[in-house]
């Protein structure tokens, strides 16, 4: 696992997803899910945070939080200037916005549930 960079006062910090994919303990052979908990995350001025990658992994948001939109942008670029055009997005009633690739699954996932 590569270390998180520090000191980046508007927290939008891409997360690479290579890096800190495992598989599935029940099959190996399925693709790889990034698991992340939604209160770890660091968002940037306008509560955005921005997954890069292209690989078309799985990523797993662990919250008791409800989702309160979702969908596919047009165009944006986030308060740190990153470009999300055509990414998709999931708003969580908090009002952080998760954008990631539309080549990924998000799996939102309750954390009282697990």
């Amino acid at each position: 696992m590569s270390p998180r960079p520090t000191g980046n006062p508007a927290g939008d910090i891409p997360i690479p997803l290579g890096e800190e994919a495992a598989p599935h303990a029940d099959s190996p052979a399925q693709a790889p899910v990034l698991t992340l908990a939604l209160e770890d995350l660091i968002p940037d001025a306008r509560n955005e945070v921005v997954i890069l990658d292209h690989s078309g992994q799985e990523i797993s948001v662990v919250t008791s939080e409800p989702v309160a939109s979702q969908g596919i942008l047009d165009a944006h670029v986030t308060a740190s200037g990153h470009d999300v055009s055509g990414f998709a997005y999931c708003t969580f009633e908090s009002g952080l916005t998760l954008f990631y690739p539309p080549t990924h699954h998000l799996l939102v996932t309750d954390e009282n549930q697990t």
